[in-house]
C-alpha cells in the first residue's frame, strides 16, 4: 500500500512539474500553493535538475514571499550558488521573526559550513540543540561531529558522535566515522574499549563495530586478535570485502603470506579484481622471495590500473633483487613520477643508486625527501650510509646531526652516529651516544650491529653494551 501511495505521489509530483514548464514554455501564469511548489521543487531536486529548481524557487518566493519554508529554500539555493552572503541575510531576517524555528537554524550552520566557517556552523548547530525534538536530536550531534572534523577537533567528533549513538546505536555511518576518529586521535585503547563495550551492551551484531574493532588492533600490531575480530565481521556477511582485505593485511603483517594471498584472492568471489589487490598479492609474493609470481601480480595490477604508483615501484624492487639495478631503477622513477611525495620510492631508488655507484643521483634522492619529509623516520640513517660507504664519515655525522633536530626521539639516528663517530675517529662521542641510545632502546641495539657488525671491535662500545645488558638482567 505504502508503494502504491508512493508511486501515485510520485506522478503527481512529476504532474505539478509539467505543468509548472507549461506555464514557463507559453508565458503564462499559474497558481501554485505553497505546499504545491515545495513538491515541485523536490521533483527537480531528485532528478538533479539545477536550472528547474532555481525557477521554481524564484516563481514561489514571488506568489508566497512570507512563506518560510519557501524562504529557507531559497536560502539554501543561494548558498549552493555561492551567493552565502544574501543567503545569510535571509536567514538572519527569519531568525528574528522565527527564533525557535530549527529549519532556519540548522540552514544557517550548513551555510557558514559552506563557507568553511566551521567554528561559527559549530555555534550555530549548537543553539538549536534546545530547540530539536528527540527523534531529531541524534542528526543535530552528528553533524556538531562532522563540523568538529572539519576543524581537526576529533575528541569533540568523538563526544558528538558518541552522543548520536547513544539515541541511535543502528547509525552505521556514524560507527564508522568514529572508527576513523579514534586513530586520528591516536587513542587505540580508548577505541578497543568503546567498541568492545558497544559489541557487549548494545549490539553484538554490528558489523561496523566489529570491524572498528578489527581496524584498531591491527593499528596496534595486534594481529591475531585483529584477525579474530574480523572474522565476526565475515560471520555475519561473508561479502564484506574490507574485512577481507583487512583478514589478509593482519597474515601479512604475521608473515602468513601464502594465508594473506588466498584470502586476499577471496575477494574476487565477491568484487571485480582491484589494482591494489593484486599489488597486494605480488608483495606477498616478492616477500616469499617468489619473484615470477609477484611480477604476474603486479603486471595485473598494471593491467588494471598503470596509474597506479606501487606496482611500478614492487617491480622495480623485484629486479633489484634479481640483478638488474639498471632496470630496476627506470621502475623506480616511474613509481616516483606518479607519486612524486612518497619517501619510501626515493629511498629504495637512493639504495638502487649507491649500488650502482651513482653517488650523486643517490644523493639527489635524499635531498629530495629532505625538502618534503624531513621527518621521514628512515631518510636520516640511509642518508648517512650514502657517506659510511663512500668513506666521507664527517658528512655522515654531519647529516645524522641535522636529523636530530627534526627528529630528536629517533633513535635509529642516535644508533647510526655510534657507528660514524666510531668511523671517524672519535670514540668519545661515539659512546656518549650509545649510552643515550642505551637508555632509549636496548634492543634496538642488535639493527646496529646488524648494519656494521665490526663496532664490537671497539672495546668502549662492547663494554657499555655489556655492562648495559648486565645492569638490565640485575
Amino acid at each position: 500500500m505504502s508503494e502504491d501511495f508512493q508511486w501515485n505521489s510520485e506522478r503527481h509530483d512529476a504532474f505539478l512539474a509539467e505543468r509548472f514548464e507549461r506555464m514557463l514554455n507559453e508565458g503564462d501564469h499559474a497558481y501554485f500553493d505553497a505546499e504545491e511548489f515545495e513538491a515541485i521543487i523536490e521533483h527537480y531536486q531528485d532528478h538533479f535538475d539545477a536550472q528547474h529548481i532555481r525557477l521554481a524557487i524564484e516563481h514561489a518566493i514571488r506568489q508566497h514571499p512570507d512563506n518560510v519554508q519557501l524562504r529557507i529554500r531559497y536560502a539554501r539555493q543561494l548558498a549552493i550558488d555561492s551567493r552565502f552572503i544574501e543567503s545569510l541575510e535571509i536567514l538572519n531576517k527569519l531568525e528574528v521573526t522565527e527564533p525557535n524555528d530549527v529549519d532556519v537554524i540548522m540552514t544557517k550552520g550548513t551555510v557558514y559550513s559552506m563557507m568553511m566557517e566551521y567554528k561559527k556552523a559549530v555555534d550555530t548547530y549548537k543553539s538549536a540543540l534546545p530547540l530539536v525534538d528527540e527523534e531529531e536530536l541524534e542528526e543535530v550531534y552528528a553533524t556538531i561531529g562532522y563540523e568538529y572534523e572539519n576543524l581537526g577537533n576529533y575528541e569533540q567528533s568523538i563526544r558528538y558522535f558518541k552522543k548520536a549513538l547513544e539515541l541511535n546505536p543502528g547509525a552505521e555511518p556514524l560507527l564508522y566515522e568514529l572508527g576513523l576518529c579514534y586513530e586520528l586521535v591516536k587513542k587505540p585503547e580508548e577505541g578497543v574499549q568503546y567498541f568492545q563495550d558497544f559489541i557487549n551492551n548494545k549490539d553484538p551484531y554490528s558489523i561496523p563495530a566489529w570491524f572498528n574493532l578489527g581496524l584498531i588492533l591491527q593499528q596496534m600490531d595486534l594481529f591475531e586478535k585483529s584477525i579474530d575480530a574480523l572474522e565476526y565481521v565475515l560471520a555475519i556477511d561473508d561479502t564484506h570485502v574490507p574485512a577481507h582485505l583487512s583478514i589478509a593485511h593482519s597474515w601479512s603483517n604475521l608473515g602468513e603470506y601464502t594465508k594473506a594471498i588466498n584470502v586476499y584472492e577471496e575477494t574476487f568471489v565477491h568484487e571485480k579484481p582491484e589494482a591494489m589487490t593484486h599489488y597486494y598479492i605480488g608483495e606477498c609474493y616478492e616477500k616469499m622471495k617468489d619473484y615470477r609470481n609477484a611480477l604476474v601480480h603486479y603486471n595485473k595490477a598494471l593491467e588494471l590500473d598503470d596509474k597506479l604508483a606501487e606496482p611500478w615501484a614492487g617491480i622495480g624492487v623485484v629486479f633489484d633483487e634479481e640483478g638488474n639495478t639498471k632496470t630496476a631503477v627506470k621502475y623506480l622513477s616511474k613509481a616516483i613520477e606518479l607519486d612524486p611525495l612518497n619517501a619510501e620510492y626515493f629511498l629504495i631508488q637512493a639504495d638502487m643508486y649507491i649500488k650502482m655507484k651513482h653517488f650523486e643521483k643517490a644523493e639527489a634522492c635524499y635531498r629530495s625527501v629532505e625538502e618534503f619529509d624531513p621527518n621521514d623516520q628512515d631518510l636520516w640513517p640511509e642518508y648517512s650510509n650514502l657517506f659510511i660507504v663512500t668513506g666521507d664519515y664527517e658528512r655522515a655525522v654531519q647529516v645524522l646531526r641535522t636529523g636530530l633536530t627534526y627528529q630528536p626521539e629517533n633513535v635509529a639516528i642516535y644508533y647510526r652516529l655510534v657507528v660514524a663517530y666510531y668511523l671517524n675517529n672519535n670514540p668519545i662521542q661515539s659512546s656518549f651516544f650509545l649510552t643515550s641510545a642505551l637508555e632509549m632502546d636496548f634492543n634496538a641495539h642488535y639493527d646496529m650491529l646488524d648494519y656494521y657488525p665490526d663496532i664490537l671491535n671497539s672495546s668502549l662500545v662492547s663494554d657499555l653494551i655489556s655492562q648495559y645488558m648486565f645492569g638490565k638482567l640485575k
